[in-house]
């Protein structure tokens, strides 16, 4: 599978993860990012090329034909974002294991860090053409 755009894959079921991907569509530099859940059914035909993705429990950015995770997807999405949040993307010349250990941290953690809000975020109809199903 190969892109154009990044596509980001996330836990949809997930109140932090939702929260991220508000977070992004209220950040970003340009509409450039389209989003998935990872119970969609183009996150399944991935993992159908990617066997190594089945038990991911990480969000998972695809741009073009390279697949990033953990701290690698984050930042990847960094570098879409306005500033200041885009020179994040610096704190990759930390050691990777100790980046990809605070994501793994924050991931184990990710379901009591923010709840799932009971109302539905609603994008706008522009906003909506970017998800992905």
């Amino acid at each position: 599978m190969e892109t154009k755009s990044p596509v980001l894959f996330y836990d949809g079921s997930c109140g932090f993860c939702q929260q991220s991907v508000q977070f992004i569509l209220q950040h970003e530099r340009a509409e450039e990012i389209f989003f998935a859940a990872l119970d969609s059914e183009l996150a399944y035909q991935l993992k159908k090329q990617h066997p190594n993705l089945k038990s991911i429990d990480s969000i998972v950015v695809l741009k073009g034909k390279e697949l990033l995770v953990e701290s690698d997807a984050v930042f990847a999405l960094t570098t879409y974002l306005k500033a200041p949040y885009r020179y994040a993307k610096y704190a990759h010349f930390v050691p990777r294991t100790l980046c990809d250990y605070v994501y793994r941290l924050v991931a184990k953690h990710r379901h009591r860090l923010i709840r799932q809000n009971e109302s539905c975020f609603l994008p706008s109809p522009q906003q909506r053409k970017r998800f992905l199903y």
